[in-house]
């Protein structure tokens, strides 16, 4: 092919194709130039903070490790003193697994009427056979498990008036409700659980001191307010009000370290 001619034909293209490639390395090396700059202006800045931070760190990292280490052990004295004073959650009274909670809590609160309320009249003794549940059952786990924690209290201790000569265990309530925080409330989740025992021609000591030795052994019901009525000379009995703090520890939510 003659290339005069050809020239002539595509000159046109040619020149318009070189020129756009011409301007196209001339915007990539401005572009490139600035781009390469600003990526190392703001590697220098990076580069600045981490020697900043480093300099001003808080805490080595030894430091770190002993911190690390500290709590733990303030942790497991944590765990140390709840079992010293909350009562413990016996195992037939927790859900057990794959069981729901609403179906365990009414099959298991059935069983609880049955037996104590029958063992105690057997006994000579009335109780107040709701045995301090809710009118209305529970449906969530979380006021389930509250409630349950109670009962279980409620089953030592009227065992134990009955065991020492009660004739009546009355006023038993537990509450389905967690207090209320107030700015020096405890950051525990703690259901009262109250409930009043009459004592007919028989001493109160030796299940106050049955109470107290529940304690000494390992076994507390996290008894908080104890009152005695003053002996009633007509109907020759005395009551005990008793009022225990049933709870468990906060769930505590560890962040993954980065």
């Amino acid at each position: 092919m003659n290339f005069d001619a050809f020239w002539q034909t595509h000159r046109r293209f040619i020149l318009g194709f070189a020129g756009g490639v011409v301007l196209f390395f001339i915007l990539l090396a401005i572009t490139g130039g600035g781009a390469k700059k600003r990526f190392q202006e703001e590697s220098t800045k990076v580069g600045r903070t981490r020697r900043e931070l480093s300099a001003n760190a808080l805490y080595t990292s030894s430091q770190v490790a002993t911190l690390e280490q500290q709590l733990r052990e303030v942790q497991d004295r944590v765990a140390l003193l709840a079992d010293g004073a909350l009562p413990a959650f016996r195992e037939r009274f927790q859900v057990p697994p794959g069981v729901s909670p609403a179906q365990h809590y009414i099959s298991l609160s059935g069983e609880m009427r049955d037996e104590l309320v029958g063992w105690a009249l057997r006994r000579n003794c009335e109780i107040d056979d709701s045995l301090g549940l809710p009118p209305v059952s529970p449906t969530e786990s979380q006021q389930i498990e509250r409630v349950l924690r109670g009962l279980d209290v409620v089953e030592r201790v009227v065992r134990l008036a009955v065991d020492h000569g009660a004739v009546e265990v009355d006023k038993i309530r537990i509450a389905n409700k967690r207090q209320r925080r107030g700015r020096n409330s405890s950051p525990l989740d703690i259901t009262p659980v109250t409930l009043e025992v009459v004592f007919r021609l028989t001493s109160p000591a030796p299940f106050l001191r049955a109470v107290l030795a529940e304690q000494d052994a390992g076994r507390p019901t996290g008894l908080q307010i104890l009152e005695m009525s003053a002996p009633d000379g007509r109907r020759q009995e005395r009551r005990v009000l008793l009022e225990f703090g049933v709870g468990a520890l906060p769930t505590v939510i560890e962040e993954d370290q980065v």
